[in-house]
């Protein structure tokens, strides 16, 4: 993951971003929170579906950690409007 990335899931709290894991599995996930501190630095999300309406809706009624170095990328999802985010 670039810096730019884990900069975009630190400010993504309770947004909706695009996840790919470094296994290649692609996903979309509710950052729930980012914990950048040893010894396992991850992040904790509930995986979401997109409706054909655009809405998400909770894809499994429990969240999961993920460590940061397994995943590869994050992104917006293109369409979908975020609020502005404060720069750390």
């Amino acid at each position: 993951m670039t810096p730019e990335d884990l900069d975009l899931l630190q400010r993504a709290h309770d947004m909706v971003l695009a996840v790919e894991l470094t296994s290649g599995e692609q996903f979309f996930a509710e950052i729930v929170m980012v914990v950048d501190q040893p010894p396992t630095p991850d992040v904790f999300l509930m995986r979401v579906n997109r409706e054909p309406d655009g809405a998400f809706t909770l894809a499994t009624e429990t969240g999961e950690s993920i460590l940061l170095a397994d995943i590869s990328r994050v992104a917006p999802i293109p369409g979908v409007e975020y609020p502005p985010v404060p720069s750390t």
